[in-house]
């Protein structure tokens, strides 16, 4: 099978076809301990109740809940169990990835067939998303489903996550037409398999040492013989990524930008940096041109930001000021991969608190 399914759908993406309307179907029939949701959770008491809300409001498959703690220090705990949901707590840390180590600690239960894992800073905005996360797994038992949640952003800073989503998802390759893509990427806050499948490639106890778990947990998939299936998250699933401030923003792209470069190959690769290049180029070009080619160069330069900016629309809620703002998020974005170069450099990097090796 192709390495990424779905082609132009993660930019512009449709209506659900006729054999997933059918599978969703066939749901409703299923018993309630098949399908378990996973969800890892450090300090997320804040988060946490929109998720499973939005969980609460799901039709068309029955599942069951778990949320694993990782030594929560606020109301996360008390949360989970407010809402009904078994949880499991981490006791210590195991390798490198304190999120893929959470989820090795997860123990499926005994009548559970088919794994999804959501980050806790999502949201299911359409009451059918689980159905339909189901439904594909159950049209691709070898393969993994792989989410990018829409970009909720609320408040101004959030707005400087332009460059670092646009090149993520362009990089990704996922916007290619099917069979033509060579991308080693997975998005981590939506994912969704077979736990027979799972258990296979070793499961997350198998990339606890990984920086990026999920790009690890895809091209295990892929040495085994599948793939993975890219969507987009637009009007069925939503996140905010970083709400604790301009500070936690950095801190996460910083984490993401050098170490996801290098699982990244094909045209996608090389849209992303003809994007970064040419708005560059343009920048340049206005800035030495003489008042007679000013027009002009003011006209390219406007040009490529409206195209961008159009773009990244598809992937998140960014305003139309980012058009003018445009070269300000650019600055921000090659501080954080020059920064990000650095920690390679050094080998280590810093999430939430806890220190991350980038070699082993």
């Amino acid at each position: 099978m192709a390495e990424t399914i779905g082609g132009w759908r993660l930019l512009f993406p449709v209506g659900m076809n006729p054999h997933i309307e059918a599978a969703i179907g066939e749901l409703a029939q299923w018993d309630e301990g098949v399908v378990e949701v996973v969800i890892p959770a450090r300090n997320e008491a804040v988060s946490l109740p929109y998720l499973l809300a939005s969980l609460a409001s799901q039709e068309g498959v029955r599942f069951r809940t778990t949320v694993i703690d990782d030594r929560s220090s606020d109301a996360t705990i008390q949360v989970a169990g407010s809402f009904g949901c078994r949880v499991l707590r981490v006791q210590e840390r195991l390798g490198n990835n304190p999120k893929a180590a959470a989820l090795a600690a997860w123990t499926p239960l005994a009548s559970t067939r088919i794994v999804i894992f959501l980050d806790a800073d999502v949201k299911l905005v359409d009451s059918r998303a689980l159905s339909r996360l189901v439904a594909e797994a159950g049209l691709h038992p070898k393969d993994l489903i792989s989410v990018q949640p829409f970009h909720r952003m609320v408040r101004a800073y959030e707005q400087a996550a332009f460059f670092p989503n646009l090149i993520a998802v362009i990089a990704s390759g996922a916007f290619l037409p099917a069979r033509r893509s060579q991308s080693r990427a997975a998005f981590g806050p939506v994912l969704c398999c077979w736990v027979e499948r799972y258990r296979e490639i070793g499961g997350h106890r198998a990339v606890t040492d990984a920086i990026l778990d999920d790009q690890a947990l895809g091209a295990r998939f892929r040495d085994a013989g599948g793939s993975v299936l890219l969507m987009a998250g637009r009007g069925w699933i939503e996140f905010r990524m970083y709400p604790n401030g301009f500070a936690s923003l950095l801190e996460g792209f910083r984490k993401n930008l050098v170490t996801g470069a290098f699982s990244v190959r094909g045209v996608g690769a090389l849209v992303a940096t003809f994007i970064v290049v040419a708005e560059l180029a343009a920048a340049v070009a206005l800035a030495r041109s003489g008042w007679s080619r000013l027009p002009a160069a003011s006209a390219v330069l406007g040009i490529v930001c409206l195209a961008t900016t159009l773009t990244a629309r598809r992937i998140g809620s960014f305003r139309w000021y980012s058009v003018v703002a445009q070269l300000a998020y650019l600055v921000i974005f090659l501080w954080l991969v020059a920064s990000s170069g650095v920690d390679v450099l050094r080998g280590q990097t810093h999430w939430r608190g806890q220190t991350m090796r980038m070699r082993r």
